[in-house]
């Protein structure tokens, strides 16, 4: 069956608009079926983690490890990560815990400082030995840290590991419990849950263990953590992050829906988009600035007034964050073109003097972007480099640095993203063998540009209707490799024409016969020309957007290109 015979098949026996069928088809449902499983997200899309043919390796373990820690009236305390998936992770834990009468304490990693850097340090097992500690439980981090889980253990600690990222290659740690989907002998099928998502199963599979129901009134910072971490949809993420932000708005959170009111003000629902770029950013700017704690506060906080204060200070670090980064993207695409020019190599390890450490990763993701390379940018101080690296399709950063481990003082991360640090003496080594090991691995099969979201899909715009923006909902969640889709349409009429400060356009569309619908066009000032040029006839690929101003909601088109 052809491509608009299936999509016609679709949109009838599913009853939805014409185009999300043609939107589904175009991100692979091969058959009605598929479309319906993609739209119509269930609760039985949840996997039993306690499942006797395909169990999480370690659960039961990990119930009768809490339960020990509970008893014994011991401090707990639970060790997280900077990140928004370690943030909702740790929240998740110390709420849940709390319910069943664990008052846990936390404590976050900070990139500066002592025990400075990603993940446990044996400072931080100082620290809390110091407090009585005697219970550990890490999320969003741990399974990399051998050495120093070995010393927590060898001090008297018992140590449980919460975390989704793959092992090093060189053994486990020796943690008392591990729960990770991604270790060798688990048989879990959702390989792709993140941090908050494994720390979900386990409070949830605890609550049913103590008669407790679900652990559901938890989704909403399920979607906080599963979005901003960009891993793959599987249909158990996807119901669960698809769960959560219906429950965003109105959660039982204070600090969440203060969070929520701050930043989308009057939006009708939260999508995917919101968490990307509006909250996530937000959330991560302490973490890259200073201390991380803040952020944790806020999805910790009861009372609103006080979560309104916590968000004063959040957006201070986040315009610092900007700042910050926009001067060393700057600072370090020069670096690359300086040093050389047209002739690129494989990937791109970029060093840079006393460059703030908490943007490099951000730094990293526009240099991958800009040069269409596998990239790594190190600030370096005090003889030692700090590495943040971001990758481009078809390359593994996991693979990549499991090869030059022996370089590292530490190092950890997934394919898409990871984090190391070495000698400074040790970067122009690094930067020989990552050269050599990708033409070992054919560079050429992940050094071929990449055009940026090809799929724009034929659309007119008598379809943008209110129906058609509420049916976008059913293919949220939007982020990763399920990007809100980009539509194209031809002989589009511009009806008014106006240059907004800062290079914006703005304007108001028709096409044969259709309503005029307003639209912008970010950083597009210089597109005027073109459509006086066109007179005013032009092509545009676009995202439909509901549009909330004054408490009034309207469709309004972000055009992405203008032909």
């Amino acid at each position: 069956m052809n491509a608009e015979l299936l999509a016609n098949s679709i949109a009838h026996k599913l009853s939805i608009p014409h185009l999300i069928a043609r939107i589904l088809v175009a991100r692979g449902c091969e058959s009605v079926s598929k479309a319906y499983a993609r739209v119509h997200s269930t609760r039985e899309d949840v996997l039993n983690p306690l499942d006797s043919k395909q169990p999480m390796c370690g659960m039961d373990a990990a119930l009768d490890w809490i339960l020990q820690a509970k008893n014994s009236g011991e401090k707990l305390c639970i060790f997280g990560d900077y990140d928004m998936d370690g943030l909702t992770g740790t929240a998740l834990l110390k709420r849940g815990l709390s319910e069943i009468g664990i008052d846990a304490s936390w404590h976050l990693p900070c990139r500066f400082g002592m025990g400075s850097g990603y993940g446990l340090s044996t400072d931080v097992v100082d620290q809390m030995l110091a407090e009585n500690v005697r219970y550990l439980l890490t999320v969003d981090t741990g399974i990399t840290a051998n050495a120093e889980i070995e010393y927590a253990k060898s001090k008297g600690m018992r140590v449980m590991i919460i975390d989704h990222h793959e092992p090093s290659g060189d053994g486990l740690p020796p943690s008392d419990v591990l729960l990770d989907p991604c270790q060798d002998d688990c048989l879990y099928p959702n390989k792709s849950l993140c941090g908050v998502g494994v720390s979900y199963k386990f409070i949830d599979t605890l609550f049913q263990k103590e008669g407790k129901g679900s652990a559901d009134k938890y989704l909403d910072l399920v979607a906080l953590g599963t979005l901003a971490d960009l891993v793959e949809m599987t249909p158990e993420n996807r119901y669960l992050t698809r769960s959560g932000l219906s429950r965003l708005l109105t959660s039982a959170w204070p600090g969440v829906r203060e969070l929520c009111r701050r930043q989308l003000e009057n939006a009708p629902y939260v999508g995917g988009q919101d968490v990307l770029f509006r909250i996530a950013p937000l959330m991560n700017a302490p973490g890259r600035m200073d201390k991380p704690d803040v952020a944790l506060e806020l999805l910790l906080c009861d009372d609103a007034a006080k979560a309104s204060a916590l968000l004063d200070n959040l957006s201070k670090y986040n315009d610092l964050r900007k700042k910050t980064e926009a001067d060393i993207s700057k600072a370090a695409i020069d670096w690359v073109n300086d040093r050389y020019g047209e002739k690129l190599p494989h990937v791109l390890v970029v060093d840079g003097k006393s460059w703030h450490p908490g943007v490099i990763g951000i730094v990293a993701a526009k240099v991958a972007q800009t040069f269409n390379r596998p990239s790594a940018v190190l600030t370096v101080e005090n003889g030692i480099a700090q590495a943040s690296a971001r990758a481009i399709p078809g390359f593994n950063w996991h693979k990549a640095l499991f090869e030059v481990r022996d370089l590292f003082l530490r190092w950890g991360g997934h394919a898409n993203a990871a984090g190391f640090s070495l000698k400074e003496e040790d970067i122009p080594v690094l930067r020989e063998r990552l050269q050599r090991w990708a033409e070992d691995q054919n560079a050429a099969a992940f050094g071929e540009p990449v055009e940026e979201n090809s799929e724009r899909i034929p659309a007119a715009l008598n379809e943008i209707t209110p129906d058609l923006m509420n049916a976008l909902q059913n293919l949220e969640p939007f982020g990763g490799k399920n990007p809100y889709p980009i539509l194209f349409t031809e002989n589009v009429q511009v009806e008014k024409l106006r240059e907004l400060r800062g290079g914006h356009l703005q304007l108001k569309l028709s096409q044969s016969g259709s309503p005029q619908f307003a639209a912008i066009a970010f950083g597009m000032a210089n597109a005027k020309k073109i459509i006086e040029a066109k007179h005013k006839k032009i092509s545009i690929a676009f995202e439909p957007v509901w549009n909330v101003f004054a408490g009034r909601k309207s469709i309004q088109l972000l055009i992405k290109s203008i032909s």
